[in-house]
């Protein structure tokens, strides 16, 4: 990862927004809410520089494991495609991301990011329910 930089993803047209919505990738509204969608700027063996959203990083059978979503058109790779990649090193910063190239530890990999995904929008709607008053 070389360099991160926030981006307004709101999808809102009020440029006084305070972001209290569900977020779109595709926002350019120009508001200058904080909002929680970073694009992260990798870059290849060969130099090149790509723009991806950050997902997450789970931990799974004792390795640390990042997942990206394209943040621009990138050949090979599809919108709405998840990029998996081990990460090897201590320092978010300055770690290598390297490819998963066992397809069945990719597919599990895989599976527990959607578990977790999952677990934490249930958890982000449970949390945004209120409690009856009777």
């Amino acid at each position: 990862m070389e360099d991160k930089e926030k981006k307004c993803t709101c999808g809102c047209d009020d440029h006084d927004c305070d972001c209290n919505h569900d977020h779109d990738h595709d926002c350019d509204c120009g508001c200058d809410c904080d909002c929680d969608e970073d694009i992260v700027t990798l870059t290849t063996d060969d130099g090149k520089k790509l723009k991806f959203y950050f997902v997450g990083t789970i931990e799974y059978k004792g390795k640390n494991y990042s997942a990206f979503e394209p943040a621009e058109q990138i050949d090979g790779i599809e919108d709405d495609d998840l990029v998996i990649f081990e990460v090897s090193g201590e320092d978010e910063e300055t770690a290598d991301l390297l490819p998963v190239e066992d397809d069945k530890l990719l597919d599990e990999v895989f599976e527990e990011f959607c578990r977790v995904l999952e677990e934490d929008e249930l958890a982000d709607e449970a949390m945004s329910l209120e409690p009856d008053k009777d």
